[in-house]
């Protein structure tokens, strides 16, 4: 048993006015649409049913509206929105039997792609009232004795709402050509037409993949500067890499086709166009994301792009290894942005190399900076420089000339001669007229070399070609923190003198012979020592009424004494603080030297910001002030022989 229909039956109404189901709703205009409560899945087209079958139609139909509603809702979704009303018809009203008549039966096409009607001018039954007359009175005028009622055919016009409702009965339910119809109705025309068609499904599009980045190819082009000029130092795409969360390969989904429609309703499917699937393409070093919509193949961390054609993967390596050296002809200046490059040719003169781990296994004459990764020097340094930006620097070969910074880490040094070198720390075999910067060095042999660091270990100390080695003991400036630990004392002692004051105010006022009896009192309640009874809560009213102003003021001074303990609580323990980073400050400056050979000075220095103020200096300024003239005051030892083993002892605070 099928279930019962929630549509009413509309012939039942006796104002023949349809019983709106909840998503279709009145007003004075005409019959709306409630998207929001609009079914989808069916029941729109069970109540159409219900309508025409009933015997009703709609006045004024939106009958493009109407074919949307039951086969392309997201058009109406699309334009209108999910809480938007929408207008379908002025009015529901009956269809009598007779003008149904009037409307001919159509012909289908075998497999419902058309439907023809014949139009023509009609005629409908009107029942009229006639005279009837008697008998030839015999003046030649016939009396009306009476009048009967009989059917005449009378032209009318067919009606496109009527025209809608008839061929829905008639299985016609999509594709009718309204406007076209109108027309023809409207002419009274005897046509014979295709009035309904159905529609085709559209193709959909296959899915396919497009590249994502403009890093993908390399392109040795000179690289293009954001001035639009080009940089004739750098190729567009040496190396084809890219940073970590870069898009390479994006798949446009397939777009599957719109669904066609026969004109009795029938759905037609479209072909389900191909798809792709990048799982079988992404490699190591890549992964799936969806973004904006899309799925991407993006890179799971920063490195050079390798695609393998035989397994059509597309892969992200940590490394690079590259064997044509760099130069103006090979590569241009590098800007790497993978973990890690190996280099096996030179690397030539004015060249500049970016990168993070960079290992170089032939002389570097160039420029190298690492981004917070090593930088490995196998071979020579002459002429260049090397920085690395938070990470070390070790160089197995000879230095010459050149610059080795690592301000934040560790430089290793084979042989080095006429450097700068900077570092957190540093060590150098063999250092020949260099200047060093560092908070930790140590030197197998220094000759003629200009010193500063905070802990210094020397092998063999001497001059060279007529300089002496120059050795800057950085001491630290006590200035600040020792008047910020004279201003926090006295801030104690301000506060105690406050105390002080308050607690003498609260003893002044508590020596008054009658103030005291009532604290004492107060007291005994308080603590429940003494109990009162009911007569004599009156009389403590009283007492506490009297006392109320000296209550006030001793329970102020009592709240302002605590706050001034808390601040010197505070200040003690900000002292305290200051003592042990002044203590801090002063541990582990020592210099060892185990032997000196040639002329060795080492004094101390003072410097605004201590290591990275020197670190900041430029190289001529750097140079003056490792090597400029000691004070008696500042010197700890000079001579061209011997040993030397010092340690600084902080002052003690005043």
């Amino acid at each position: 048993m099928s279930p019962k229909s929630k549509i009413p039956n509309l012939a039942d109404q006796k104002d023949e006015q349809a019983l709106l189901p909840p998503y279709l709703f009145r007003r004075e205009d005409g019959v709306y649409v409630n998207l929001s409560l609009f079914p989808v899945g069916g029941e729109f087209d069970k109540f159409i049913d219900r309508i025409f079958g009933d015997g009703f139609r709609f006045v004024q139909l939106d009958y493009k509206l109407l074919l949307n509603l039951l086969f392309d809702y997201d058009v109406i979704l699309d334009t209108y929105g999910i809480d938007g009303n929408v207008k379908l018809a002025k009015d529901i009203v009956s269809f009598p039997a007779r003008r149904k008549k009037l409307y001919r039966a159509l012909k289908m096409d075998p497999n419902f792609e058309s439907a023809e009607y014949f139009f023509e001018p009609v005629e409908i039954e009107v029942e009229v009232e006639v005279p009837v007359y008697g008998e030839d009175t015999g003046d030649g005028v016939r009396p009306i004795v009476s009048t009967e009622r009989i059917i005449e055919l009378k032209p009318t016009t067919l009606d496109v709402d009527e025209f809608v409702a008839d061929m829905w009965l008639k299985g016609v339910r999509f594709g009718i050509a309204i406007d076209e119809v109108a027309g023809v109705i409207s002419r009274k025309a005897s046509v014979r037409m295709i009035m309904a068609s159905q529609l085709e499904p559209t193709v959909g599009n296959d899915a396919e993949i497009v590249e994502a980045s403009d890093a993908l190819r390399q392109d040795n082009s000179p690289k293009m500067l954001p001035n639009g000029k080009a940089d004739l130092r750098k190729f567009q795409n040496r190396f084809p890499q890219v940073e970590a969360g870069t898009r390479l390969l994006k798949k446009k989904a397939r777009i599957l086709g719109k669904p066609g429609y026969k004109v009795n309703g029938a759905r037609i499917e479209p072909e389900i166009p191909g798809d792709l699937n990048l799982y079988a393409m992404a490699g190591i070093g890549t992964r799936i994301e969806t973004q904006d919509g899309f799925e991407f193949i993006v890179s799971a961390r920063s490195g050079f792009l390798a695609l393998d054609v035989e397994t059509n993967h597309i892969e992200i390596t940590e490394k690079i290894e590259n064997k044509t050296g760099v130069s103006l002809k090979t590569t241009g200046d590098l800007s790497l942005g993978g973990k890690e490059f190996i280099e096996h040719g030179e690397v030539q003169e004015g060249r500049t190399v970016e990168g993070t781990n960079m290992t170089f296994r032939s002389d570097v004459y160039g420029t190298i900076i690492s981004k917070g990764g090593f930088i490995l020097l196998e071979q020579n340094l002459s002429g260049g420089s090397a920085k690395s930006l938070g990470g070390d620097i070790t160089s197995n070969g000879r230095s010459f000339n050149s610059v080795i910074e690592a301000r934040d880490g560790r430089v290793v040094i084979n042989y080095a001669e006429a450097c700068l070198i900077l570092g957190k720390s540093v060590m150098v075999n063999q250092a020949i007229n260099c200047d060093i910067v560092a908070e930790d060095v140590a030197i197998g042999s220094a000759e003629g070399c200009g010193i500063a660091g905070k802990s210094i270990k020397i092998t063999s100390s001497g001059d060279s070609r007529g300089k002496e080695t120059n050795i800057s003991m950085m001491l630290p400036d006590l200035t600040v923190s020792e008047t910020q630990i004279r201003q926090v004392s006295k801030a104690i002692q301000s506060c105690q003198q406050i105390i002080k004051g308050k607690e003498n105010e609260v003893a002044q006022i508590s020596s008054n012979e009658e103030v005291a009896k009532y604290l004492a009192l107060a007291t005994s309640i308080k603590n429940a020592t003494v109990k009162l009874t009911s007569a004599h809560q009156e009389n403590w009213k009283k007492l506490t009424d009297k006392f109320a102003k000296t209550d006030s003021t001793l329970g102020k001074l009592n709240v302002e004494i605590q706050d001034q303990l808390k601040r010197v609580q505070s200040f003690r323990q900000e002292i305290a603080y200051l003592i042990e980073g002044r203590e801090k400050t002063g541990k582990g400056i020592k210099c060892e030297i185990d032997e000196v050979v040639g002329e060795t000075l080492v004094r101390t220095i003072y410097v605004y910001n201590g290591i990275v103020g020197l670190h900041r200096m430029v190289a001529v300024e750097l140079k003056g002030k490792l090597r400029e003239q000691a004070s008696a005051n500042d010197k700890i030892f000079f001579g061209d022989e011997g040993t030397f083993d010092w340690e600084y002892k902080l002052p003690e605070s005043y």
